[in-house]
């Protein structure tokens, strides 16, 4: 608990706003495009922001699929640049394995933890002890939807080498899930797989399911049935959440 400061909670007791936290805010939002150029190959996509993100922390990615040429997306993701300067983020895919090749459209919103003054005449400003910029009222906050809790593990079927985790959340279509939350360098699960991806699109709807590539016997991940690794489903409405 702060000895001083500021700090505004929301109707179910949840701080929201301190000067004792970061509050990650809105950066900007756009479209990009996966695609590949064979059927059973990888699929790319990539976004270069309009404004470099200057924080030390890197920023948070949510994307929406509003256009899919198959019933199944998975992907996973790495943010470009680096501390003080992220330049943007690219994602690798895989799909089906199908006709046609792979075709997504997607929506994508970067989020970022505030890090410069207002630029309203009239408002609130919130330093840290540092002297640095923790909230501005011109600010446009993230308002989180859901968050995945919980998961269920399916192993591999027959020989397979995929094992899938599936979170009990239900994503509606105009929901954003954080995908920067999985890179290919994920090894949560003890250095058994050799990478995990995110499944973003799952029967032709938005889901979130983490796969898995073992590289050793997977009878041992069963232990990991439910545990607890967030990852965050957000709305970001047009009429709040727009580019400057």
């Amino acid at each position: 608990m702060m000895n001083y400061g500021l700090s505004a909670t929301n109707n179910g007791g949840s701080v929201v706003i301190s000067s004792e936290y970061k509050t990650l805010v809105f950066s900007e939002r756009g479209t990009f495009r996966i695609t590949s150029r064979y059927i059973d190959g990888e699929g790319y996509g990539s976004v270069t922001f309009a404004k470099p993100i200057l924080t030390q922390e890197p920023p948070q990615i949510f994307t929406c699929c509003t256009g899919a040429s198959h019933s199944a997306l998975a992907i996973y993701t790495r943010v470009l640049g680096g501390p003080g300067y992220w330049t943007g983020f690219n994602v690798t895919s895989a799909s089906n394995g199908v006709r046609p090749v792979q075709n997504f459209y997607m929506e994508y919103v970067s989020c970022k933890f505030s890090d410069s003054r207002s630029v309203d005449e009239f408002g609130l400003e919130i330093y840290d002890g540092s002297e640095g910029v923790v909230y501005t009222s011109s600010d446009r906050v993230v308002r989180y939807s859901k968050f995945t809790k919980d998961w269920d593990w399916r192993p591999p079927l027959g020989y397979g080498v995929v094992g899938v985790f599936h979170s009990r959340v239900a994503v509606d279509p105009d929901d954003f899930i954080c995908i920067s939350s999985i890179d290919r360098g994920n090894a949560w699960f003890c250095g058994r797989v050799h990478y995990a991806g995110l499944r973003i699109v799952d029967g032709g709807l938005q889901s979130v399911k983490i796969l898995i590539n073992r590289s050793k016997t997977y009878e041992y991940l069963t232990q990991f049935s439910g545990p607890s690794f967030s990852i965050p489903v957000c709305k970001f409405p047009i009429e709040r959440y727009y580019n400057s």
